[in-house]
């Protein structure tokens, strides 16, 4: 009789441990306080962010406070490296860049790690226009570098993810700026309505937009102009991949006016990444909530369709960055990751 009552009482015991560690995972997420770094009010990112915070805060995690305070991908880091955000948007390279080598002049940021990757398919969108292609005979930006052609190529402003892909693949091909302009050549920053007019009024040979498929510059250029979708050589896609962060993002054929054939790019998509000091049990319910309602958040937000909790977590899909322990303990428990 002792001995069953000692049995019965260790269960209880054991019960009781349990259900107060449960509470306690609970308190947590119920009591957590996040602050989300996004962009602007109406981007897409913002009303993305938006959606995730209602999500989340209605499934049981306290407070996501949405802030458009994020400088963008070469500056995001430093939110977390200056304590400034527990959660925000980064692209995986740039992620991978400020904490190896310091984006943007800074010191090499810390304090952050991977919750999910692969939220879009932005990739290095690029193209030649066919009166250059014609003039020179050269198809790709390779062929166009080497030979040290007058090319006029076209991205966003400095400090940009846009421009960072030129510079990356300029200093691949062993040439700077002032080469190309010492070749007759230039570089023109601008937004991308302006250098879709230019495009049109034969004022660029080559522009290079980190976008995705959706992009209404790409697909006005498409329709206004005669231009040439490119893949790069596989040796400049395996740099950028192996060396730079990205990952291969393949653009199905005829996403774009005159884009016949597939194309495999270097890109590197949106992901989430938050703050090492969040819990791991608060980052753990904030993984598995938006894992669970994945099918909900691509319906309200076509983008996102890339994003699968299956693959989300690799390595190449969050720029080479460790996860938190709290995502990594969900995607091992939903049997994706060993």
């Amino acid at each position: 009789m002792k001995k069953l009552l000692s049995i019965v009482f260790a269960l209880t015991l054991v019960v009781a441990i349990s259900a107060g560690e449960s509470a306690a995972q609970s308190d947590a997420a119920k009591n957590a306080s996040i602050l989300f770094a996004t962009f602007e009010v109406g981007t897409s990112n913002y009303n993305v962010s938006a959606e995730l915070a209602k999500l989340w805060e209605s499934n049981g995690i306290g407070k996501v406070d949405v802030q458009p305070i994020s400088p963008g991908g070469m500056g995001a880091p430093y939110l977390f490296h200056y304590g400034k955000a527990d959660m925000a948007f980064i692209n995986g390279a740039p992620a991978k860049w400020a904490r190896d080598e310091g984006t943007l002049g800074k010191e090499p940021a810390h304090g952050y790690q991977a919750m999910i990757g692969e939220l879009s398919a932005v990739s290095a969108v690029n193209f030649l226009t066919e009166d250059f292609i014609k003039k020179y005979n050269v198809t790709t930006i390779e062929e166009a570098i080497r030979q040290k052609l007058p090319i006029r190529i076209g991205c966003s402003p400095v400090g940009s993810m846009d421009n960072e892909v030129v510079q990356i693949l300029l200093k691949y091909l062993g040439v700077s700026e002032a080469d190309v302009k010492s070749w007759g050549g230039d570089v023109v920053h601008g937004g991308g309505s302006d250098l879709a007019s230019m495009v049109k009024d034969g004022k660029l040979d080559y522009m290079l937009d980190h976008t995705s498929v959706n992009s209404s510059t790409m697909q006005e250029i498409s329709m206004t102009s005669n231009v040439r979708f490119l893949q790069w050589e596989e040796a400049t896609i395996d740099y950028f991949v192996k060396e730079k962060g990205f990952q291969r993002v393949t653009i199905a054929a005829n996403s774009w006016k005159g884009q016949a054939n597939e194309i495999v790019n270097a890109g590197t998509p949106d992901c989430i990444f938050v703050s090492d000091k969040l819990s791991e049990e608060v980052v753990y319910q904030l993984t598995k909530i938006m894992c669970e309602n994945r099918d909900y958040l691509v319906k309200v937000f076509a983008s996102l369709e890339p994003f699968h909790p299956e693959t989300c977590w690799q390595p190449e899909k969050v720029g080479g960055i460790e996860l938190h322990p709290g995502a990594a303990r969900y995607f091992k428990e939903a049997g994706y990751m060993k």
